[in-house]
């Protein structure tokens, strides 16, 4: 078995939830999970802690251009690339003769230049007798109150700028979703053409894939949750959509297209920053809700790599279903012997047990009762020794958190 599959006709957010947290994911209503000792590229889920979360130079770049265009109409201004990533220069440069380095003496170690200023940052403190990490600790204090945050790029916008960028978050099947219907669907279809060689998109099939959602919505403290699309709206015209779930622990990120035409905005990087702003919106009303997942992580996909460049994030262990430090999980992924690259990333903690099938609920006959009794209506059932280990694996996938689900089984609904 490469995957575990299941149709999901009806599902509360909360068991969703659950379910993210033992490796499964969505696509329109079905559910699946790989089964990563065997499938030929380990999927591993990915999350970030929001509350943790600091840009990198690159991401403050991509608000940063996004700002700029917004306030001048005028493209960022990149430089050009020629074949293997070289910058191509107005002017050519000199040539510069490099002398020979010397050879480094084996008996004096040669300190780096920061090796050097920590030295010499003690050497003064001592002299002034202060404690280094005190001084340290205040640098930190002053560093942290300046780092700029995805917030104050967003505030930077002014309504005398030349364009305006608005950013919604529209629930599944309302008017207002319904409205944007077609435009949504020629918005995809342009993207996969262009980004993904995709000639044969259809309606249908973009709705079965980013419409339709078992999810139904509940109100939890205050906050909807559900499926959603995400609209970023350019003076009014849609220009990228990103489709989340939002759950009681987190903001799950399933899939986003956006108008090629406007690439050199890193779309990408932008709407992701937004996903990750949108879900520091929601935690400030639900402090559960501190998590955005970002799909799976695959090791061997250079494609896939960018996720981990949101920090600090965490991959889910496959065995103990442990949430474990991105940099842990990299350094084992790297050092992995087997021919997928499988690892388990917490091969010392417990395994969760598996929880007992005979309180399972199941759609028997027209009514909603145990696994237990279903067997005593069908007792040729309970000799099937197939169908029993299925049933057990399928407890056992997924886990003991969505007690109150209800399964059907066509040996129980005979025709």
């Amino acid at each position: 078995m490469l995957s575990a599959g299941a149709w999901a006709h009806s599902l509360r957010c909360t068991d969703y939830a659950a379910l993210l947290d033992q490796g499964w994911r969505r696509s329109g209503r079905y559910l699946y999970k790989p089964h990563n000792p065997v499938t030929c590229c380990p999927q591993f889920t990915i999350r970030l802690d929001v509350t943790r979360f600091k840009m990198s130079r690159s991401q403050k770049r991509a608000m940063r251009q996004m700002n700029e265009f917004l306030k001048t109409g005028k493209r960022p201004v990149c430089g050009i690339k020629k074949e293997g990533g070289v910058r191509e220069d107005k002017k050519e440069k000199p040539e510069i003769q490099v002398s020979q380095k010397k050879e480094k003496d084996p008996d004096r170690p040669v300190l780096t230049k920061k090796e050097i200023r920590t030295r010499r940052f003690e050497e003064k403190c001592r002299k002034q007798n202060v404690d280094p990490e005190v001084i340290r600790a205040a640098r930190k204090e002053k560093e942290d109150s300046r780092q700029r945050t995805i917030r104050s790029f967003i505030d930077e916008e002014s309504p005398e700028w030349a364009h305006r960028l608005e950013v919604k978050l529209v629930a599944l099947k309302t008017p207002e979703f319904d409205a944007r219907d077609e435009e949504s669907f020629e918005l995809y279809k342009k993207y996969q053409m262009t980004i993904h060689k995709d000639e044969n998109c259809r309606l249908a099939g973009y709705r079965r894939f980013l419409c339709d959602s078992p999810l139904f919505n509940q109100t939890i403290e205050g906050i909807e949750m559900g499926s959603f699309h995400m609209w970023f709206l350019l003076d009014g015209k849609l220009i990228a959509v990103s489709v989340v779930d939002v759950l009681p622990n987190c903001l799950s990120a399933k899939y986003m297209f956006y108008d090629p035409d406007y690439s050199f905005l890193s779309m990408g990087t932008y709407t992701a920053l937004r996903e990750i702003e949108e879900t520091r919106r929601l935690e400030r009303h639900c402090a559960a809700l501190k998590y955005y997942y970002m799909g799976y992580y695959i090791h061997s996909c250079p494609k896939m790599r960018y996720k981990a460049k949101f920090r600090p994030s965490d991959l889910l262990c496959d065995q103990s279903f442990q949430w474990i430090e991105f940099d842990e999980c990299n350094r084992l992924l790297d050092a992995s012997e087997n021919p997928n690259g499988f690892v388990e990333f917490a091969p010392g903690a417990a395994r969760p047990a598996s929880p007992p099938i005979a309180g399972m609920i199941v759609y028997c006959c027209g009514a909603y009762i145990p696994f237990s009794l279903a067997l005593l209506r069908f007792p040729s059932v309970a000799q099937n020794e197939e169908f029993m280990r299925k049933v057990r694996e399928i407890a056992h996938l997924v886990g003991p958190n969505l007690s109150e689900a209800v399964y059907y089984f066509n040996e129980f609904n005979p025709a």
